[in-house]
């Protein structure tokens, strides 16, 4: 055995090695343990951002399906554009705003200035203080340049299921017809096709039509009827007490009473409180009948709470103007000539021209001016009666003035 400590050739050997042998390996277990926690972290996080991102693409999904003024475009570039829930507006000719919106929108390439519309609703102003007003159909076209729209039920669909376009303003007039072009700029509507309308003026059908003046002015064509309701809220109000005293009398035409009255002609325009018949009049009410070929009537009216919007209530028939070939049938009379004027507030009824009058009785009367009053049941003229007793009969006293 040798003793190295004794041998000075012999290197002594140094324990530095070992002694940071035994501090390094703690220090790699240690290390080894934390990088294990540390990627355990990273895939937590990793698997709560994938999450996220899920999340976030899920709300995106949501958000572009209901905002409907989101546009999706869906790009042929053969063919057409597609927009999903487009949304159009303007300005009409006094500066009030216009919105349309639909489902959809489809511009052909050939018709750069059109598209056509799935579901449209067009919402407008019709006077400056008024509320909105809609018109809604199942389909249309719509010119962005010019502002106007084309609507047109789809026919080809089973009857069930087919929207007709509907005109619902804010003054309470609700019009369901198959056609109407929509000039919105200039605040006009026409139409082709029949139409039926429901407001402060009664009923009214027409097979062609135009509403003009903000939406005030109705004029159907091509034929119509309607009936005139009165107001029954507002008549009492409106009618006012007749000149003529408290009597309250049968009146001539019917037209004081609560019953409706029926109206037909080739035309009529309805403007506030004045409807102007024109062509084959017909008008009918509590068993009376006027016949003419054109014949103005004016009606009670009053301002709604709502008068800064240009709304108005109607009461009763307050005068009619008939001209042209007037003839008034009743149970007790019937009277022609050429022009027929009735003022209930006067209880009176005058007719021009050559005027006869037929009575059941047999009399009967010539002259070119009849005044009928209604409380008096008093016809009075200056010509000829002829019949038994042309003075009094048991309906209506005729008094003959020279």
């Amino acid at each position: 055995m040798v003793d190295m400590s004794l041998n000075p050739d012999l290197p002594i050997r140094s324990h530095a090695a070992s002694d940071a042998l035994g501090l390094w390996e703690p220090k790699r277990t240690l290390t080894l343990a934390a990088a294990r926690k540390h990627t355990q972290r990273i895939a937590f996080l990793r698997r709560m951002l994938i999450g996220a991102s899920g999340a976030l693409v899920a709300l995106l999904i949501y958000y572009f399906v209901t905002q409907s003024n989101e546009q999706v475009i869906e790009d042929d570039p053969d063919t057409s554009v597609r927009m999903i829930n487009p949304r159009y507006s303007g300005r009409t000719s006094d500066n009030l705003p216009f919105y349309l919106t639909s489902d959809s929108a489809t511009r052909q390439l050939e018709s750069r200035t059109e598209v056509a519309l799935v579901k449209p609703v067009l919402e407008f102003i019709r006077a400056d203080g008024a509320e909105s007003s809609f018109v809604e159909a199942d389909g249309g076209t719509y010119d962005d340049v010019n502002k106007i729209l084309n609507l047109r039920t789809d026919l080809t669909k089973p009857e069930s299921e087919r929207q007709n376009v509907v005109l619902e303003t804010d003054d309470g007039y609700r019009c369901v017809t198959s056609h109407a072009r929509i000039f919105a700029r200039e605040k006009r509507i026409i139409g082709d096709e029949p139409i039926t309308c429901v407001g402060n003026f009664g009923t009214v059908n027409g097979n062609a039509y135009e509403i003009l003046d903000n939406y005030r002015n109705f004029i159907f064509k091509d034929g119509m009827d309607g009936i005139i309701n009165r107001d029954s809220d507002n008549a009492a109000g409106l009618r006012g007490t007749p000149e003529r005293g408290a009597a309250i009398a049968r009146p001539i035409f019917g037209f004081d009473g609560d019953g409706p009255i029926n109206v037909s002609a080739n035309q009529a325009t309805y403007v506030g409180g004045t409807t102007d018949l024109a062509g084959n009049v017909i008008v009918v009410q509590d068993g009376s009948t006027i016949y003419s070929n054109d014949m103005t009537i004016l009606r009670d009216q009053a301002d709604s709470p709502a008068a800064a919007a240009g709304t108005i209530r109607l009461g009763a028939v307050r005068e009619i103007i008939a001209v042209g070939d007037f003839r008034y049938v009743s149970e007790d009379n019937d009277v022609r000539g050429d022009k027929g004027v009735y003022e209930r507030d006067k209880s009176l009824m005058t007719v021009t021209g050559k005027v006869t009058v037929v009575q059941p009785g047999g009399n009967t009367v010539s002259t070119d001016r009849l005044v009928y009053d209604t409380v008096t049941e008093t016809i009075r003229f200056s010509g000829q009666c002829q019949g038994r007793d042309c003075g009094t009969d048991d309906r209506t006293r005729i008094v003959i003035e020279n």
